[in-house]
């Protein structure tokens, strides 16, 4: 293959919006040595769609631990001897005043609780927390109905984050307490809503790269907004093993998602820091457009300033 004509014939496809799965076949099986030709494509359709902005966003925990769901990688899952903190639900004072945070640092600002679900008074709760709230708003909560999400946007908020994880393949290997279909449901409750969606999932956890095609693609037909890509940390005490991906190859999946998902949200989010190291950066050259910051659930990130720094340094525009 000629990979430099064969790069340029991807971006092409990608800005005209005629990918193909035999497109995303030759991606699949691009050499590692040849990744800078894959990366130019990448970032080529990225820049088409994006220009040199980049969304960031910031999340609270507002309710840690204890979760009766046995997904493989989490360590909030009470089935996980991980010495997670468990934590009833954020006191309304503190929801705010991270909200106040986010808003100061022109960051959108998504509450996320551990659980199945909250139930409907604790919605309300968070609801009637976050309406007051300047910044604009978004929220994982867990698997809720159409009830639920008539008072989050009566609130105010407008993008709902609901991940399928991985594809439906393997989606039982990760993931036995609900079903592939109880997520798509929520994810298609939260679009009907009117509210935007944030979709993706994980990566890293001994799925095949055919099985990150199939996520893809089943993101594709769900027509998501933003696609959060997160990269396993192997947390002692938990199912899941360390990966076996280099940086490298966990940049050749962001450049798939890109390829693939021209002209959404692609954010590199949780583990980038523990599984690119010093090739964290390569992100968006690589293809994603966004990313979150100021830490995740249960571990720190570098923090708004560092990323802001690294966002500068590469001469790039944090939306906000």
């Amino acid at each position: 293959m000629n990979y430099f004509h064969k790069a340029h014939s991807l971006s092409e496809s990608a800005i005209n919006g005629s990918i193909s799965e035999s497109d995303l076949d030759d991606i699949i099986s691009w050499p590692l040595a040849e990744l800078p030709t894959l990366f130019a494509a990448a970032d080529r359709v990225r820049r088409h769609f994006f220009k040199n902005s980049v969304d960031a966003c910031t999340l609270a925990n507002i309710k840690s631990g204890a979760c009766p769901e046995d997904c493989a990688f989490c360590s909030q899952s009470a089935r996980h001897a991980t010495g997670v903190p468990v934590t009833g639900l954020m006191p309304a004072s503190e929801i705010r005043k991270r909200a106040e945070h986010a808003a100061a640092n022109n960051l959108p600002f998504c509450v996320v609780s551990s659980g199945r679900r909250l139930n409907r008074a604790e919605v309300k709760q968070i609801a009637d927390a976050i309406a007051p709230c300047a910044c604009e708003k978004h929220a994982s909560l867990g698997i809720l109905d159409a009830e639920d999400f008539a008072a989050l946007t009566k609130a105010g908020v407008v993008c709902y984050n609901h991940n399928i994880e991985t594809c439906r393949e393997f989606f039982p290997s990760i993931v036995t307490t609900h079903s592939y279909d109880d997520r798509i449901a929520t994810v298609k409750a939260a679009k009907a809503a009117g509210m935007r969606v944030c979709c993706g999932g994980i990566v890293g956890l001994g799925e095949t790269w055919e099985q990150r095609k199939q996520m893809c693609l089943e993101l594709k037909a769900l027509d998501v907004d933003t696609v959060p890509i997160n990269f396993i940390i192997a947390i002692p005490g938990t199912r899941a093993a360390a990966p076996a991906e280099s940086p490298l190859e966990f940049l050749k999946i962001i450049s798939l998602f890109r390829l693939g998902l021209p002209s959404k949200t692609i954010k590199a989010c949780g583990g980038r820091e523990a599984d690119l190291g010093i090739l964290q950066s390569l992100i968006f050259f690589a293809g994603a457009n966004g990313y979150v910051t100021g830490g995740y659930l249960t571990a720190p990130g570098a923090g708004i300033n560092k990323d802001d720094a690294m966002i500068a340094g590469l001469q790039l525009a944090r939306n906000g």
